[in-house]
């Protein structure tokens, strides 16, 4: 696994350097979206909802083909299970690809990416004290977006993390992105 998250680093420097070599100026954005928790991480929290918040580039490479290198924070307010809390956040550093079915960068778009995510999650017991549990994971997302004009867009994806064998942090989001 730690082969595969340096592949996905190496993999993620390599599109964000060659981005920039196509002739487009780059456009700079931040994104707003709500968080739905899927599977264990929806146990963890207590499905309540977490917001994640946002800032990314965007490199136009032509023919309705984009790449987007992003930084993401995401946060799930404590859950209250059986008298112990449970807080999750994270931040990751990743690239998407957009694809703009009409070939030029509005209307609907696909998009896949792949993000180094830094898991943290916080139990306050009572009983047997508080705990942090810190790791650095793969992150995949896939989704559709719609881009309204030059400036907002609104997606939705699934995100999915394997934070260790027996505990996948996975989230639907859906929200708003704006680029300046």
């Amino acid at each position: 696994m730690q082969s595969l998250s340096r592949f996905a680093l190496a993999t993620l420097a390599a599109v964000a350097l060659a981005a920039p070599l196509k002739a487009e100026e780059p456009r700079f954005g931040v994104q707003g979206l709500v968080n739905a928790p899927l599977g264990d991480l929806k146990d963890f929290v207590d499905s309540k909802p977490g917001v994640d918040l946002g800032i990314h580039g965007t490199f136009d490479l032509g023919a309705g083909n984009m790449i987007r290198p992003r930084l993401d924070y995401n946060y799930f307010p404590d859950a209250t299970l059986s008298g112990i809390k449970n807080t999750a956040y994270n931040f990751g550093l990743g690239v998407d690809y957009l694809y703009f079915i009409a070939g030029k960068p509005e209307g609907f778009y696909v998009t896949g990416g792949l993000s180094a995510v830094r898991w943290s999650f916080e139990t306050k017991d009572p009983v047997l004290g508080n705990g942090t549990t810190d790791t650095t994971k793969l992150g995949l997302a896939v989704g559709a977006g719609y881009q309204w004009n030059a400036t907002l867009g609104t997606e939705a994806r699934y995100t999915y993390s394997k934070v260790s064998s027996g505990f996948n942090a996975d989230a639907l989001q859906a929200g708003v992105t704006i680029r300046f």
